[in-house]
């Protein structure tokens, strides 16, 4: 349902919007409206103005939103780690935060910028580590008095190996020996074995081919290859224990401060959002008068807080809501507990005008039995009744909830119909029980069905346009319902003719019908344009649309009678049982999807073109921030 609304103006002394605004904000029911046209009369529009707040409150407001700022960097920089709640209020040591602020900000930046640095040293040693492993054992039987030297190469295409072995003897006249070997990540790298004399010829070689050598850091470039490991192994312990130090320092830090912060930080929010919203608020000399909405249900509570705290000097007045506020009034939607659920298809549309209708109880209505008319099978609604309850119970999503308890109100319309249709997985109900239909079987009824969708979609139709001619009404908007009010008549004669000539025992004479449509028409043209009879069609067309409900549901029947078949056709218990099993999940599936699919449609382009009106602005009331 669309909540009723109050159209209000607050007036008072200018020194107590902010303890008025305040208020506001802790009730969390008041929807500011930052233009007064409409609220005042147009020959004192002139004497309002944009309230400017004094230069103390905005040097205030400039002081906190300088002080929010340079806490949020702060924040930024530090870990974010869950710790202890600060009781402590802000108001009394703000100026001495405000003189922390910077310090610790530097702090923080220059720990953020050693953990930066640490941490890219961390992994620079750890790359070279990888590819010192794998090097070291291709020279593990070498010794260090050799008076060899080693070159370590990254390979970028193993491809390329051959050429480069030729090329190395070519320059070093067979001097050299190149060994590979693969890392763990797929790369390939490569030893180069080669005597001093040939150092120097090898490393020009080696820039001039763009082949990358491994590097090490400054202080390991000089070491014996063999221990060039075991210092990498030593050097990447101890960087770690420095980053592991200055991250304890940091935690330590934001263990001690950052509750403070997260507490002050709360309050400047809260403090800037209501100088925010005195942007919403006009002035005279004297006054501040502030204009909005809200629930007419809380204006007399709202009324009684502002009357003790401020003792008359700040007044709440109910304004008249005129028609041309109608499109103005923001909406917010509220249903009984069995429609709250239906929200969540309801959300998928655009929110209707506070004048029109909220579509939530239609779908809960309607939905369901559309649905069951559908599927209407009782084994496959015990199915999704038991699957409904195991997702209300332990879900915890709430738009997962609110689909299960769609789910089980659907299974409970599909139980329902099932007992009409005499449906228990198909046909499988009446060769083991008898079942018997109370009303008809649908795969022997084509025809009954079709006339019992149709009429059911008429039905649909007929309340869409008595909804639709409501609302123009209450609009003003004659014209629009004279044109409802004509092709609600036409749709009627029309269903009266078609069933006296299909029906001839129904009427004797039909033709006099026919001649009341045929001068109803251009009566529908005068009214509604040459387009009119177009729309008298596609209510027509929307009407025949229902003939999905026989169509989707006939399949849905035919698929379960053909699973229990093929079952019984496999001469095997097991076999049968598992055959039937999948056919069924399968039905169930396109069971649960299909008429779900089907029943929105109905509801968006069939039903609700005829009498919603979207558009609307949502409520959103001036609150505290959670």
């Amino acid at each position: 349902m669309i909540i009723e609304m109050s159209k209000v103006e607050i007036v008072g002394p200018k020194e107590q919007l902010l303890d008025a605004l305040e208020l506001l904000r802790e009730q969390g029911v008041f929807h500011p409206e930052a233009d007064i046209q409409g609220y005042v009369p147009r020959e004192d529009e002139a004497k309002l103005k944009e309230l400017l707040l004094d230069e103390s409150v905005v040097g205030e407001k400039l002081f906190f939103i300088s002080l929010q700022q340079r806490i949020n960097e702060l924040l930024s920089s530090l870990p974010d780690i869950p710790c202890r709640t600060s009781f402590l209020h802000p108001m009394p040591i703000i100026d001495v935060l405000n003189a922390l602020v910077d310090k610790h900000r530097a702090q923080a930046r220059q720990w953020q910028q050693e953990s930066q640095q640490r941490q890219e040293e961390l992994d620079s040693l750890t790359h070279h580590l990888h590819f010192w492993q794998v090097l070291e054992p291709l020279v593990a039987e070498v010794d260090d008095n050799s008076h060899l030297v080693f070159f370590g190469i990254t390979i970028r295409k193993p491809d390329e190996i051959p050429c480069l072995v030729q090329l190395l003897e070519a320059e070093t006249g067979g001097r050299c020996r190149l060994s590979t070997a693969s890392i763990e990540d797929g790369r390939m790298v490569g030893l180069i074995t080669t005597d001093r004399g040939m150092e120097e010829t090898l490393r020009r070689l080696l820039s001039e081919e763009q082949l990358p050598e491994l590097g090490l850091p400054e202080t390991l470039s000089d070491l014996p290859f063999h221990q060039k490991s075991d210092a990498l192994r030593k050097l990447l312990i101890q960087t770690q224990a420095q980053q592991d130090r200055l991250s304890a320092e940091m935690i330590t830090f934001a263990q001690r401060w950052l509750p403070i912060y997260r507490q002050a930080l709360s309050w400047l929010d809260e403090r800037i959002s209501l100088y925010l919203a005195t942007a919403t608020a006009y002035e005279t000399r004297q006054c501040f008068l502030v204009h909005g909405w809200m629930a007419s249900a809380g204006v007399e509570n709202l009324q009684q807080l502002i009357n003790e705290q401020f003792r008359g000097q700040v007044i709440l007045t109910v304004l008249e809501i005129r028609q041309e506020d109608l499109d103005r009034v923001p909406v917010a939607l509220q249903n009984p507990l069995y429609f709250k659920p239906f929200e969540l298809f309801a959300s998928l549309l655009p929110l209707p005008k506070y004048s029109s209708y909220d579509p939530t109880p239609f779908l809960g209505l309607f939905f369901p039995l559309l649905f069951g008319m559908i599927l209407g099978d009782i084994g496959y609604g015990l199915i999704l009744a038991l699957l409904a309850g195991l997702l209300v119970r332990y879900a915890r999503h709430p738009n997962l909830v609110d689909g299960a308890k769609i789910l089980g109100a659907a299974a409970a319309h599909t139980i329902l119909f099932g007992l009409l249709f005499g449906e228990l997985f198909g046909n499988l109900g009446e060769q083991l029980f008898h079942l018997q239909p109370i009303w008809q079987e649908r795969s022997q009824a084509i025809v009954p069905m079709i006339v019992f969708a149709i009429s059911v979609g008429t039905a649909h139709i007929l309340l869409g346009l008595i909804l639709g001619i409501r609302y123009d009404f209450k609009r003003h908007l004659r014209r629009e319902a004279l044109v409802k009010i004509l092709n609600l008549l036409l749709i009627l004669l029309f269903g009266c003719w078609l069933l006296g000539t299909l029906l001839p025992g129904l009427g004797s004479n039909t033709l006099p019908l026919l001649w009341i449509i045929l001068l109803l028409l251009p009566f529908l043209i005068i009214a509604g344009g040459l387009l009119a009879p177009l729309e008298l069609l596609k209510s027509f067309g929307n009407i025949i649309s229902y003939v999905r409900i026989m169509a989707i549901g006939l399949c849905s029947v035919l698929l379960a009678q053909v699973a229990n078949q093929l079952g019984g056709m496999s001469g095997d218990l097991v076999a049968g049982f598992l055959v039937a099993g999948i056919l069924h999940f399968f039905n169930l599936l396109l069971g649960v999807f299909a008429p779900t699919v089907h029943a929105l449609r109905l509801h968006y382009v069939e039903f609700f073109s005829k009498f919603l009106d979207f558009g609307g602005r949502q409520f959103k009331p001036l609150h505290k921030k959670k």
